[in-house]
């Protein structure tokens, strides 16, 4: 009897040391703390949430797991500081709790903190944290860092881990299009539209490719679908106008590309394009003033030389397209070579 007494006092001590001195009822109620608080986070009850977490906490002051969700909370309040405060905190007292560095990183992330994030979704990763989400943001990080085949390996098992993860089929499908997979981009943007349908920075990505595969009428659809969802989305405008031009339908094209400046005066490629526009409709000087202001904008732009110079040869003035397509070698286009071979004579 004497044995067992001691055992149960020995094993009693061991308990009390493994848990900072907390008693069993200290232990259980922390615990339920925790757990009441994980409930209330999934019923969107936060405030109720977070003052679970602070019981927890004040019962066990090294409890890694409260620290956890209450930097969830903080997260979702938009109060980033005291979140990683108390992430930080959970990886002290745990440095091997994978969701901690996951939501740590996305702080990063978010903040624009370029390398750091993504060393916290390795951690993440690393330590267990097989979240379809963590390995989607390590995929953007990568992206930033333009490692397209990291990216696309992680969107890959982002999707295994979750079959209906349109945000990660719409990433892929832009580094395949980069990679020059049509169809596989293809395919992505229409599974990613498939379990997500109001997605309209999808279909006007889909419809980019289908200008690529030549579908023209089929992108024109794309790009209507996507101003029906969102009609201040100026790239379909832009876009539109695009597939509308190589349709022949020059006017309309027009109206898109002026809507789409309405709505983002900035757009170089759209003022481009429609001086193109206004040139092949033989309206050259509104075309050239249209120029020369992008030009002022963007003066080390090769692209806006080349073109200038193909207007200014159409409006009969060699010389200045031919100044236009020597600064325009000068700043690395080698398409200048084949124009400039008109300007040997001058």
């Amino acid at each position: 009897m004497k044995r067992i007494l001691t055992f149960i006092i020995i094993g009693s001590l061991s308990l009390q040391l493994a848990f900072g001195q907390l008693t069993f009822s200290d232990k259980r109620q922390r615990d339920r703390a925790l757990n009441e608080a994980i409930t209330l986070i999934v019923q969107e009850e936060y405030e109720l949430a977070a003052s679970k977490l602070t019981q927890s906490l004040a019962l066990d002051s090294t409890y890694s797991l409260a620290y956890l969700q209450r930097g969830r909370i903080f997260i979702e309040w938009g109060l980033e500081e005291d979140a990683m405060t108390d992430l930080n905190q959970a990886i002290v007292y745990d440095s091997t709790l994978g969701e901690a560095y996951f939501y740590r990183g996305y702080l990063l992330f978010e903040g624009d903190t370029t390398g750091a994030d993504s060393v916290q979704f390795n951690a993440a990763i690393s330590y267990g944290f097989h979240n379809p989400w963590a390995y989607y943001f390590r995929g953007l990080t990568r992206l930033r860092a333009e490692q397209d085949q990291g990216a696309l390996d992680d969107f890959s098992v982002a999707i295994d881990l979750k079959e209906d993860f349109a945000q990660a089929y719409h990433e892929r499908a832009g580094i395949r299009k980069r990679l020059g997979d049509l169809q596989g981009a293809h395919f992505d943007y229409q599974t990613a539209i498939t379990y997500q349908p109001v997605f309209p920075l999808a279909y006007n990505n889909r419809g980019s490719v289908k200008i690529l595969l030549g579908d023209y009428e089929g992108a024109i659809e794309d790009f209507n679908m996507a101003l029906e969802q969102d009609p201040e989305l100026s790239i379909s405008l832009s876009n539109r106008g695009y597939a509308k031009y190589y349709l022949g339908d020059l006017d309309e094209a027009l109206l898109d590309f002026n809507e789409a400046l309405s709505l983002n005066g900035d757009m170089t490629n759209v003022l481009l394009n429609k001086a193109s526009l206004l040139a092949i409709q033989d309206q050259v000087i509104p075309a050239l003033e249209l120029l020369d202001g992008i030009i002022e904008e963007n003066p080390d732009d090769a692209s806006l030389y080349l073109n200038r110079g193909l207007i200014r040869e159409l409006s009969g003035n060699l010389n200045g397209a031919c100044e236009d397509w020597n600064r325009a070698k000068e700043l690395g286009a080698e398409q200048a070579e084949v124009y400039l071979k008109e300007c040997k004579n001058l």
